[in-house]
């Protein structure tokens, strides 16, 4: 009976945490960026007030940094945007040219005569207008979105950098005295790997970036800025991000390139940039530390994307590493850390 109890309050905190975590989202959401932005920089921060720069100049500076570089990304991102939507009438010359190049090809491999071809896709092409809009309309909703919130989250970033020791200081008074020595230890290394995370998934973008730029412009793909932006950013949502990054400008290339072999050359550098940034740079960058279980990544994502859309497919992975970095070094939580993991057995038995 005792055991159906604490099973029972079990299952409540969860249902609690879960309705929480939805009705909370339109508070939440720009919180917990700040919060990640505010751990990206905190080294700076500590770094000018030990060059005796005042606490409240550092912040500003520090906010200031935040600013320039992802509003300059977002300006960049909706400025391709508009130029983009702006050149539909010749993007969508292109695509009716490639579809009746493409029909052409089917009639002279197969039995399927033009009427036959357009029959067919008139039946279709309705599905599959009415499933993508949705889709489209609310990304580039939860895009615009993002941006109306971001003067919310620099707010939030300034006044956690201003205010980052009380906030720690808050946390130690309740602490037993006797475990402060542990306690802070463990939020110095929650700091540490959470920056870690988050300045490594940054360095990832931007040498992917970079790659995906190079390869654009070599290769004269139109739009390569908003392909490189998009792809660069979405790969933060693991598994679809990376495959999203690809698949949009290989799809490109079928309507934009005239030849085959040169689709192909394309759609090969592009495949193997992203095994590189999968299998090379995530690895080196990211390293096993902050990995999570393939499994709960997917959990991750699937709920991140029912309660907050977009911003939670992105925000809950970070998150659930966090939990993961906690949970190692909590002796009563170690058995979820192993579960969030990547295989850290060895780990979880080092930090006990």
């Amino acid at each position: 009976m005792d055991q159906l109890a604490k099973i029972n309050r079990i299952l409540v905190f969860f249902l609690l945490i879960v309705v929480f975590l939805y009705w909370g989202a339109p508070f939440l959401i720009p919180f917990i960026f700040g919060i990640f932005f505010a751990f990206l920089m905190v080294p700076l921060c500590n770094f000018l007030e030990k060059i005796r720069i005042n606490r409240t100049i550092a912040t500003l500076l520090s906010t200031l940094v935040v600013f320039i570089v992802f509003g300059s990304v977002l300006f960049l991102f909706i400025y391709q945007i508009h130029l983009f939507v702006s050149d539909i009438p010749s993007v969508e010359d292109k695509v009716v040219s490639f579809i009746e190049s493409t029909q052409n090809k089917i009639e002279s491999i197969t039995s399927l005569t033009l009427g036959d071809q357009n029959e067919i896709l008139a039946e279709r092409s309705d599905q599959i207008i009415e499933k993508l809009e949705p889709f489209v309309t609310g990304f580039f909703g939860n895009v615009f979105g993002t941006v109306f919130s971001f003067l919310l989250v620099l707010v939030y970033v300034f006044l956690l950098l201003l205010y980052r020791k009380k906030l720690i200081d808050f946390v130690m008074m309740y602490i037993p005295r006797g475990e402060k020595d542990t306690a802070e230890d463990t939020l110095s290394k929650i700091s540490k790997v959470a920056f870690h995370y988050l300045w490594g998934r940054a360095q990832v973008m931007i040498l992917l970036g970079i790659m995906f730029f190079i390869t654009f412009i070599l290769f004269g793909l139109p739009y390569a800025l908003l392909f490189t932006i998009f792809g660069s950013a979405i790969t933060i949502i693991p598994y679809i991000g990376p495959l999203l990054s690809g698949l949009l400008p290989i799809l490109f290339s079928f309507v934009y390139f005239e030849s085959l072999e040169k689709i192909l050359f394309f759609s090969t550098l592009v495949i193997v940039i992203q095994l590189i940034e999968s299998y090379v740079l995530e690895p080196l960058i990211l390293g096993k530390e902050v990995q999570l279980n393939p499994l709960i990544v997917i959990v991750a994502i699937v709920l991140g994307g029912i309660m907050w859309g977009l911003a939670g497919m992105i925000l809950f992975v970070p998150i659930f590493a966090m939990i993961k970095i906690i949970s190692l070094n909590h002796s009563g939580l170690q058995p979820i850390g192993f579960l969030l993991g990547h295989g850290e057995m060895e780990e979880s038995k080092r930090q006990k």
